[in-house]
């Protein structure tokens, strides 16, 4: 756009933007960030003066049910500033940064612990794997010794085949031969 169009026809009178002025991004300047004055309307004006009446009114109020000492210890008693209320909440507000601090503490304890967890069950899987391996040589070492078992008591049988089939063969040889013993 040129400077006519941007500076408006008539002095006085607001210039009219295009959609391409509106959506630049080009920063602006500090008078055009400062809104006008707008006027209070009737009702918002009605408002302000109700709040500024409503802590005297919640004095006056207790006269409606008759009770004259509420409201005279109400306008005489002591007026609560806001200096009073941060003092009253300069506790509070130190607990809380205690609180804050100790669960900082807590949540720095809970990592640390989340990590010794992480660990113990890294070192579990790891024990788990080891005792499979072992359990599995054991299921192997049974197996091997069944095997020597069935064997030695094959030998076994055969050698006492053998021992009886000896025996019988010395009893047979000593019949026959006894002849010659005498």
């Amino acid at each position: 756009m040129d400077d006519r169009n941007r500076q408006g026809t008539e002095p006085g009178t607001e210039p009219e933007m295009s959609r391409a002025d509106e959506a630049r991004t080009e920063p602006r300047a500090s008078a055009a960030i400062v809104s006008p004055v707008r006027r209070l309307s009737a009702l918002e004006k009605t408002v302000g003066v109700l709040r500024a009446i409503l802590p005297v009114a919640q004095k006056v109020l207790p006269l409606i049910d008759g009770q004259i000492g509420t409201v005279v210890s109400n306008l005489m008693g002591p007026q609560i500033s806001p200096r009073q209320i941060t003092q009253t909440l300069l506790p509070l507000q130190e607990g809380l940064a205690q609180l804050e601090k100790r669960h900082i503490e807590l949540r720095a304890l809970v990592a640390g612990q989340a990590g010794a967890f992480k660990e113990i069950d890294e070192q579990l899987k790891t024990l788990k794997k080891l005792a499979e391996e072992t359990a599995e040589k054991q299921r192997k070492t049974a197996e091997d010794v069944e095997k020597m078992r069935h064997r030695l008591t094959a030998i076994a049988i055969g050698g006492l085949l053998l021992l009886a089939a000896l025996a019988a063969f010395d009893g047979v040889l000593f019949v026959h031969l006894r002849p010659f013993f005498k």
